[in-house]
């Protein structure tokens, strides 16, 4: 009994032992399963950042480059130009000073010079001499776009490379293109080197197709491939997945077998001409202090189970300080050690659910150049300066960060735009007066923008508007030559986006018929009938959204774009006569505004001629509206064109005449046709003001009539207006008391059938 008893207890004892030891090797293996699938997610994590990190790299080095281009355009004048042989030593002279292949210029007619490095610039050069890539994105800077090209074989260098092009303006018109070409090679250096994955992992960059483009010269695979696609290393599920993403330019992580060994892989994409870097990680840098979980399970399998223990906490442990060092890497600048733009945005978005508050971004004035002037040590040590004094001077709960270069962003718990400026000027004046290179002599200035969290209406995405709002705070605070703080001013950045809108928008439009012809009558007051029509623009937009003239009138005229616009208005004007006498209709004068730009024009009237002839009117139909500000110029000059279109037909009237800087003296000098009396003098004919404004107007209509010059009144909106301009004399009125300003279509309904034409507005 007593055997059978112990036997129990040791068949007992072993059970649990046994138990046990299943549930420690249990442990073991899902910590090991743990362990690997924490690996795994963080180094597919520092795979995605590293990976975004050198295709900003990439991309910075074709910013760099067409900004040389770009720049380079604005110095090529159209004297320049002209001057094929002073172009071709201006394109050498450039060429000599940046690292491209080959430079050339072509004006919109294909020829131009080409210019190779080491060799004779060629001039006269056919654009058909290009390989059709450098064809075609010099044909996009004809149409105002700047491109890159794909890769190809250059006719010039006889060499694969590809070509940036931008377009050339002279006089607000595109003039030519300025194009260069370099080996895809630039890119080397940027890819090169032994950080990738903390130096357990390499980039090569491949084209559309797979092809390598720039390889690097760390490589598990020692056979000099072409393609990724070529040798045996992807098996048939990796090789269709690599296809499908470059198809549809997605990320993909996968897998490939190398002499026994697996390796994993992100194929990215560059976002440029279907780019792709191949990262592959190696496991022999941020990942060979890792424990392997098949080294645990094994050590446990062998019945070691306090070292297994041992190993799984040591394992826990370096797990603890990997994930340290990679959110190290992911939320720290390492120049400062002060948190980075990524983990300020994720503070911002969890403190913004429940507190208001501002942001605030620094950048100083001119950093790129104080490098040259002090050295990367001492700016090293300014950026360590800023961070110290911001600790200083942030309240509980407040954080900051540095994103990049000069930039750093700070929370503050303040609303109140005076505390705000209060403790933001004593910041910056902390910054000026203590950095150590303020005391080099150096005058040291500091931007700041400023958004508050209550300028913004919607309450589910405040951070992100914080962010994008402080941006432009920032770039409105630049330009100073002190430290400046500018706030975040949401009307002012409507009406920027506005314009914005309006100037990427307006040729888009003009092609569109977006811009609609609206007519407003005039009354002839001696007959009582209608006497002709003032042409008005009005832009509908394809979202059927309006934009109101006093929006993008301005802006046309500041840009140029009015002439377009206006020769546009006139062709409308033509075809709706056109239209008219096509239908049997009576056709009445229509009057369009004319713009300074466009009337001073070379071939202004041979334009207008050309439009009159195009749809077979009389000019005489046709009223050109001018300001009388073009008269305080050169009246001379004005007359000279007023006669040539006067003798062409034309009919010339001066607008808002009593607006600005009008004079009698004025009025005699232009041989004018007809004058347009401002609505002002209407508007301010108050009953006390009646009987001056009266005699005024009364002086301008005689003085009118004996020169010859028929007379408008504008502003006509009650009887009682009609009633004063009938009597002084005036031959036309128009204003609300006739009509608004109506769409064409509408204003054929109302004015231009029959019967209507009969009677008295």
């Amino acid at each position: 009994m007593i055997e059978e008893k112990l036997q129990k207890q040791l068949q007992r004892s072993m059970f649990y032992a046994i138990c046990i030891i299943v549930v420690i090797l249990a442990g073991g293996g899902i910590l090991a399963v743990y362990l690997q699938s924490e690996k795994n997610e963080a180094v597919r994590a520092q795979v995605i950042l590293e990976a975004e990190e050198y295709k900003n790299r990439i991309r910075k080095q074709l910013e760099t480059d067409f900004q040389i281009l770009t720049t380079l355009s604005a110095f090529l004048e159209e004297n320049v130009v002209a001057d094929r042989e002073l172009l071709a030593g201006r394109l050498d002279e450039a060429n000599q000073n940046n690292t491209f292949l080959t430079m050339v210029y072509y004006d919109t007619s294909g020829e131009g010079v080409i210019s190779v490095m080491g060799e004779e610039p060629v001039i006269g050069a056919k654009l058909s001499d290009l390989s059709p890539e450098g064809r075609r994105v010099i044909e996009f800077s004809f149409e105002g776009t700047a491109s890159v090209s794909r890769l190809f074989e250059s006719k010039l260098s006889d060499s694969r490379v590809f070509a940036y092009s931008v377009p050339v303006y002279g006089n607000d018109r595109i003039i030519g293109a300025l194009a260069a070409s370099d080996h895809i090679e630039i890119f080397s250096d940027i890819l090169s080197g032994n950080t990738v994955l903390g130096g357990g992992g390499y980039i090569h960059m491949l084209n559309s197709e797979g092809d390598f483009l720039v390889r690097s010269s760390r490589t598990v695979i020692g056979e000099a491939l072409g393609s990724i696609f070529d040798g045996s290393y992807l098996t048939g599920t990796s090789r269709e997945e690599v296809r499908d993403a470059m198809e549809n330019q997605e990320r993909l992580f996968s897998e490939f077998d190398y002499e026994g060994k697996s390796y994993s892989f992100l194929l990215e994409p560059v976002g440029i001409n279907g780019w792709y870097l191949l990262c592959v990680n190696t496991e022999d840098g941020v990942n060979s202090g890792f424990p392997s979980s098949a080294t645990v399970i094994q050590l446990a399998f062998i019945g070691i189970v306090p070292l297994m223990i041992v190993l799984m906490l040591h394992g826990y442990r370096l797990l603890s300080n990997y994930n340290r060092s990679l959110i190290s890497l992911a939320y720290y600048d390492p120049l400062t050690g002060c948190e980075n733009l990524t983990r300020f945005r994720q503070r911002l978005m969890e403190v913004m659910g429940n507190t208001q508050g501002s942001v605030a971004a620094i950048s100083i004035r001119q950093f790129p150049f104080l490098n040259e002037i002090f050295g990367k040590e001492k700016v090293i040590q300014l950026l360590c300066q800023i961070k110290e004094i911001a600790g200083r001077h942030l309240n509980q709960d407040e954080f900051f960060c540095r994103d990049t270069d000069d930039k750093f962003y700070l929370f503050l718990k303040e609303t109140d735009q005076e505390v705000l400026r209060s403790r933001l000027e004593a910041f910056l004046y902390e910054i000026e007066h203590e950095a150590e290179i303020s005391r080099s002599n150096y005058q040291l200035a500091i931007y700041c923008g400023v958004a508050v969290s209550g300028d913004f209406g919607n309450p589910d995405d405040v951070a992100g508007q914080l962010m994008n709002s402080v941006v432009f705070a920032l770039e409105r605070a630049r330009g100073a030559h002190t430290s400046t703080i500018w706030f975040f001013d949401s009307e002012l950045h409507k009406k920027e986006e506005l314009e914005n809108y309006i100037e990427s928008h307006m040729h888009q439009a003009l092609r569109d018929g977006e811009f609609q012809m609206y007519l407003q009558p005039k009354k002839n007051l001696r007959s009582g009938l209608l006497g002709g029509a003032e042409a008005l623009v009005r832009w509908r937009t394809g979202e059927g959204r309006v934009i109101f003239p006093d929006q993008f009138i301005p802006i046309f005229e500041r840009n140029g774009f009015c002439i377009e616009l206006d020769l546009y208005m006139a062709e409308q004007a033509c075809r709706r006569i056109r239209s008219w006498i096509d239908r049997g209709i009576p056709p009445i004068p229509i009057s369009v505004n004319q713009s300074k730009r466009l009337f001073f024009k070379t071939d202004y009237v041979q334009v207008l001629t050309g439009l009159a002839r195009k749809y077979e009117i009389s000019p005489q139909l046709i009223t050109l509206e001018i300001l009388e500000g073009m008269a305080l110029e050169n009246v001379e000059e004005l007359n000279t064109k007023i006669v040539r279109l006067q003798a062409e037909g034309f009919r010339i009237s001066l607008d808002d005449f009593g607006s600005g800087y009008s004079s009698l003296n004025t009025l005699g000098k232009l041989k004018i046709d007809e004058l347009k009396l401002d609505r002002e003098f209407l508007m301010n004919a108050s009953a006390q003001e009646q009987r001056r404004i009266r005699l005024i107007m009364e002086q301008i209509v005689r003085m009118a009539g004996r020169l010859g010059i028929a007379t408008v009144a504008e502003g006509v909106e009650i009887p009682g207006d009609e009633e004063l301009i009938r009597t002084i004399g005036c031959d036309y009125g128009q204003g609300y008391l006739y009509s608004r300003p109506i769409s064409a279509a509408d204003f054929d309904e109302k004015y231009m059938n029959g019967k209507v034409r009969e009677q008295k507005l």
